[in-house]
């Protein structure tokens, strides 16, 4: 065969590996749950929905790939109540929008009651005081809150969207020479509870995440004159007021005052003259005070309680000034947490203070004191020899493949005779016996022979006469320079007497079944396994071996690498080439050659093992792929970024009648140089049709209801080089709405259904299709759809590469009976660009746990997590967690702490990004939608470390941040103090 060397000396010598062990030494984890009441606007909001969403460990919303909200949902009852189950002693975000009524299922509106005495209004409908007022404009409330008790009551109002912007962007540093807000870019418990206690400060209600804001048109309830009722009538006059200026202004107005809010570092414009904002003090009291005069009050308690109210406003406008914003500050942390809880917030920050200064030196503390150095002697010595080998050990392996060519060429060619090994100068002899089929080289250094290799390992036939392989057996011993490769067979027991349980040398994949070597001419060869089951690696000169008290003796272990055969799938006349589809190597590294396990004193293990996407489909543009060919795309003409496949994509649009139902149909036909490709597809929608609401799909407790329907049905479309028929259809999937054959094709083509196509061997083509102007969201909609075939192109944006579905690296080592060391590390990359990551690096450790990998567990550990994720369209995440265990933290105030210790800093790297082709949008029935806002096929992306952002949470709370400020990384705590890092 004409393979081509695909190893080299780095693959088998674990350099790399034990290098990047040198380079490493060098949402919500609560674990209870309580049930708290979250209540919205005046108690008087039905139907509204309730996003509740969780606080990472980073102090971000929860957030999906395409950056909505990790959610669960709830609906208003006619109190604006719902109960929401949240993780104790956590940081929970609550967000509110509203729905439309929808006569397909019968779900009602959000309304909220009318509060404003004179009159409200909504999308052109006037509403009298008290009456429901169907809207969704005007919400997108949002609220935070720390630690929440069981039972809690949680408000959501304009006021706590206030508390939820500024507790994002600000912690008040009142430890500082100068309190002050200090800009953070994450939710903590300070920030949270300092928030809460600057908002309600700053418009003078008890606390407007807990008090309850009176509704107006029942302010006939308020019949005792007190301090409470007094506050909650303020509350509900202010809310009132708000929305009634919301009208004035459009969407967005609630938004707009937050932005302006936090920017003002939580304080308020009181009165404007020259200084401008979206809302002062004086015009939002103002207008609760006209709005509370205007109110219709026979009960004197409850008029002196609205009096009270109303002189208070009076009172406070008299007191602003022009172009002057509040003064307020926050309650202190004392009074807000209690010494108890304070003073271990105070302790925490210490103490991350602390673990950071062990961190600056944790490449020399990470290891105890005398083994880092062991180690990297170990590891300089392991280069040392990976370097001397690295050209010796390429020659080996190709030696190794041409030993199956010889062999091949000697079978194939039937002459009883070696055939001409003139060319392979490592040949110095060549015997071949025609009637056992063996041949042997260089005067039996090396045997080679032939058996029909057992493919199907599940039947109970362990030695078939026949399958779809033939093992080219391969056994002996290859010397180049100074390293000896020894491979073996793997026998039963152990005893070469008995069958091979695995063999070593070269599998051959044939099309057809076969029982000896066939010609490839007759019967093609689909793939090759390269097949080390049984290896020894060895110095054979003595020198360079040992280091002082450490020595490398041997590698022994076992290897495969499988080589799958594709053509370019557009076209059948090409000529097979051949990916890399798996690679295996489960090998040791010890200090005494050819002995038991358990007589090495240095020794290390390594695990490495990968599986290739896209092995089966892309077409490699040489005939072997190589290593290094890895996520690179074909260079050859029609496979390169922007090449065009004319008429890729043909549609049409009808009606036929399917089990007696009028049924509309769009068909699309995708052809690719003439070949038809998958994804060819009938797309059915059948008549609506009035069911029962079995499922209470509007959440109304009402199953009896009809609610329209319609199904949807997919079906695959054969081609016979003419015409194109319908294959097979999937279940139908019902939808709970009506027919709308427009909105529904605008639906799938929004989710990318027909614009971005996937071409064997080639990539993702977009499709442009035509579309209207865009609408007041910036949404595209497609235009109206000819009913007769119209054809388009496709443009390649997204090349195939050969990618890696998975890998994995794992190594042990243990050096004179130090405590051991344990590296493991997980990829998956679609792509150079998009790819996942997990490692961790462990030490001293007494046991082994597995989670993403393998990490030490035990109580003198060491251990270093790391995660990266380029996955998500709008920014890299990641973590690196550091643990050590039981370590003295000498603290800023003289003190020293000894505490088993968990840094872990969070980040988001955030991309330069061109404005992308789509975003999503909360609908009108209050879920998120797809927008497409571009119709073009991706977006220009650029990243830099400079734009990270590292959260640190130290013992699973938020105590800091790490950015680039003018150049410089700082360290910026929740007390307001700054380091460098």
């Amino acid at each position: 065969m004409a393979t081509r060397t695909h190893l080299t000396a780095s693959l088998l010598i674990p350099v790399v590996l034990t290098g990047l062990m040198s380079a490493c030494s060098s949402g919500s984890n609560s674990s209870s749950t309580v049930s708290v009441n979250v209540q919205a606007g005046q108690e008087d909001i039905e139907y509204g929905i309730v996003r509740s969403v969780a606080i990472t460990e980073g102090g971000q919303p929860s957030e999906d790939a395409d950056g909505r909200y990790v959610r669960s949902e709830y609906v208003t009852d006619d109190e604006g109540l719902i109960k929401a189950t949240i993780a104790s002693v956590e940081i929970q975000l609550f967000e509110l929008i509203g729905r439309v009524e929808d006569e397909d299922t019968e779900s009602e509106p959000t309304t909220v009651r009318c509060q404003w005495v004179a009159g409200c209004s909504a999308s052109g409908t006037d509403y009298s005081f008290g009456t429901d007022v169907a809207r969704i404009d005007g919400l997108g409330w949002r609220s935070v809150v720390y630690a929440a008790s069981k039972g809690e009551t949680v408000r959501v109002t304009p006021l706590t969207d206030l508390v939820t912007q500024l507790a994002y962007d600000y912690v008040y540093t009142e430890s500082a020479d100068t309190p002050e807000w200090t800009e953070t870019g994450y939710y903590s418990a300070y920030s949270v509870e300092q928030a809460v206690s600057q908002v309600s400060g700053v418009f003078d209600i008890t606390s407007v995440q807990s008090a309850e804001p009176a509704d107006l048109t029942q302010i006939s309830a308020y019949r005792k004159v007190s301090a409470g009722a007094q506050d909650s009538i303020r509350y509900g006059a202010l809310i009132a007021a708000w929305n009634h200026l919301a009208e004035t202004y459009g969407d967005g107005f609630t938004a707009a005052v937050s932005t302006e809010f936090s920017a003002d570092k939580g304080q308020m414009l009181e009165k404007s003259n020259t200084v401008t904002r979206v809302l002062t003090l004086t015009d939002l009291y103002q207008a609760a005070i006209d709005n509370l005069n205007a109110l219709t009050i026979a009960n004197d308690a409850v008029h002196q309680n609205v009096t009270a109210v109303v002189t208070g406003l009076e009172a406070d406008i008299a007191a602003f000034a022009d172009d002057t914003f509040t003064t307020t500050t926050p309650a202190t942390l004392v009074s807000l947490f209690g010494q108890d809880d304070y003073d271990d917030f105070v302790l925490g920050i210490k103490r991350t203070k602390a673990f950071i200064d062990v961190m600056r030196e944790y490449q020399d503390t990470f290891f105890e004191d005398g083994y880092k150095d062991q180690l990297d002697e170990y590891v300089d010595l392991i280069k040392q020899i990976g370097d001397k080998h690295a050209d010796n050990l390429d020659a080996v392996v190709q030696a190794f493949i041409d030993t199956e060519k010889l062999y091949s060429a000697t079978v194939l060619g039937s002459t009883g005779q070696c055939a001409d090994y003139t060319s392979y100068t490592w040949v110095s002899a060549c015997s071949y016996d025609s009637s056992t089929l063996t041949m042997t080289l260089n005067s039996g250094d090396i045997s080679v022979k032939q058996m029909v290799a057992d493919v199907n390992t599940t039947d109970d036939d362990d030695t078939p006469t026949s399958s779809h392989a033939i093992d080219v057996l391969i056994t002996g011993t290859y010397t180049q320079g100074d390293l000896k490769f020894v491979v073996d067979q793997v026998y039963e027991d152990d005893d070469p007497k008995n069958d091979i349980t695995s063999s070593s040398g070269v599998r051959v994949y044939f099309t057809d079944e076969v029982s000896t070597l066939d010609d490839p001419a007759d019967n093609e060869v689909i793939g090759y396994e390269i097949r080390w089951s049984d290896f020894q690696l060895t110095d054979t000169s003595g020198t360079s071996t040992t280091s002082d008290d450490i020595t490398v003796g041997e590698v022994t272990g076992s290897f495969r690498l499988f080589l799958r055969g594709v053509r370019d799938p557009l076209n059948d006349a090409s000529d097979l080439h051949f990916n890399i589809d798996t690679a295996v190597l489960n090998g040791r590294i010890s200090d005494v050659i050819g002995d038991e396990d358990d007589d090495d004193v240095d020794y290390s293990t390594v695990y490495i093992a990968g599986s290739a996407a896209n092995a089966s489909d892309y077409y490699p543009e040489k005939e072997f792929a190589s290593f290094n060919g890895f996520f690179t795309p074909n260079a050859t003409s029609g496979f390169t970024k922007g090449d065009t496949l004319s008429d890729l994509l043909t549609y049409k649009t009808g009606e036929e009648t399917v089990s007696g139902q009028d049924v509309q149909y769009l068909d699309v036909y995708l052809l690719a140089n003439g070949e038809a490709i998958d994804g060819s597809r009938r797309y059915r929608f059948y008549p609506t049709v009035e069911r029962e609401d079995s499922y209470d799909i509007d959440n109304d407790d009402d199953t009896d209801e009809l609610i329209s329907t319609h199904d949807l049905e997919i079906c695959d479309l054969a081609y016979d080089g003419s015409n194109w028929s319908v294959d097979t259809c999937d279940p139908k999937q019902r939808l709970y709405t009506a027919r709308d054959f427009q909105l529904a094709i605008n639906d799938l083509w929004e989710a990318g259904a027909f614009s971005r196509i996937t071409v064997p061997g080639r990539g993702t083509y977009f499709v442009t299709w035509p579309v209207n102007a865009a609408d007041s969201d910036g949404c595209l909609t497609l235009q109206d759809l000819n009913t007769s075939a119209t054809s388009m192109d496709g443009v390649l944006y997204d090349p195939m590469v050969l990618g890696l579905t998975s890998a994995r690296i794992t190594s042990e080592v243990l050096i004179d009976n130090e405590p051991s060391t344990l590296f493991d590390m997980a990829v998956t990359a679609e792509t150079s660009e998009r790819y996942s990551l997990s490692a961790g690096l462990s030490h001293d450790y007494s046991g082994i746990t597995s989670s993403d990998v393998y990490l030490g567990t035990g109580s003198n550990l060491d251990r270093i997590i790391l995660s990266y994720d380029t996955d998500s369209s709008f920014e890299t995440t990641g973590s690196l967690a550091m643990y050590k265990d039981g370590v003295s933290l000498s603290l800023d105030d003289g003190t020293t702490s000894k505490v088993d210790s968990l840094l872990t800093a969070y980040m988001n790297q955030t991309y330069n990004l061109s404005a992308l082709p789509y975003k999503y949008i909360t609908g009108d029935d209050g879920t998120y939608e797809l927008c497409v806002t571009d119709n073009n096929a991706e977006v220009t992306k650029t990243t830099s470390l400079d734009d990270a952002v590292f959260y640190l949470n130290f013992r699973d709370v938020v105590y800091g941040r790490i950015k680039k400020e003018s150049g410089v990384w700082i360290i910026r705590y929740i007390d307001g103090s700054f380091e460098t890092l």
